[in-house]
């Protein structure tokens, strides 16, 4: 199977008429478009057939948008592969999440065609090998309960982070990070809540959202975020 095949474009979603629908725009790209009904199909046809997008919902029958984009970041035929959610704007949570797990990028609904042929072609137009995720690994000093624990950062979102941490924490009350982004000499205080931990590998992951963000921070986050977006591969 040639990888480098352009215009190799993977839907996968629960419902049908979600799938016409995004079929029926992507058909004017002259591109190459599969199909697939629930996550474990999916995940079948990204590792046989290698596109180079996969558009995909957050319910995805028998797994949800962040376990489906773990599985694909995590088998070595597919981890390159681009991943765009189709998410309600509502769910932030949903984009947070999925981010969070290795998508490269979100668009909401109800689809507008140009945005989403903006993105498709960026997303097509990368060579696969190429990792867009907003992985970095940054040290962080997290405060929980008045301890203080040594964690690090697996990827990082404008509204989140997955964190690697080298013991379990405890279940109550939320968290405080303290932190310096790469490049920028002022430490980031900002305060957080657990959404999901995770106890596979060596030591525990915890996916956390942001809640006391200051609106200057915010944007020095989103500007990073955008850096590690949008780099020529390395």
């Amino acid at each position: 199977m040639n990888v480098e095949a352009p215009g190799r474009i993977l839907l996968v979603d629960h419902s049908r008429g979600a799938l016409l629908f995004q079929e029926t725009i992507l058909r004017r790209r002259d591109m190459q478009i599969m199909t697939a009904l629930a996550g474990s199909e999916g995940l079948l046809k990204a590792r046989n057939e290698s596109p180079h997008l996969i558009i995909f919902g957050y319910d995805l029958f028998d797994m949800s948008a962040p376990e489906f984009c773990r599985e694909i970041r995590d088998h070595d035929l597919t981890k390159c592969i681009s991943l765009l959610l189709v998410c309600d704007r509502q769910h932030q949570e949903h984009c947070d999440l999925s981010l969070s797990a290795g998508c490269n990028d979100v668009i909401f609904r109800p689809l507008q065609k140009r945005e989403l042929d903006q993105k498709v072609e960026r997303l097509t137009s990368i060579p696969v090998r190429r990792q867009l995720r907003t992985i970095t690994k940054i040290e962080i000093s997290l405060e929980k309960n008045g301890r203080f624990v040594l964690a690090r950062s697996i990827n990082i979102s404008a509204n989140g982070m997955l964190l690697e941490v080298d013991r379990v924490l405890p279940a109550d009350g939320g968290l405080r990070l303290h932190f310096y982004l790469p490049g920028d000499a002022k430490p980031l205080q900002i305060t957080a809540d657990v959404l999901r931990a995770e106890f596979s590998g060596p030591m525990p992951k915890y996916g956390v959202r942001f809640t006391g963000v200051e609106e200057s921070d915010r944007d020095r986050i989103e500007r990073f975020v955008h850096r590690l977006r949008s780099r020529e591969l390395i």
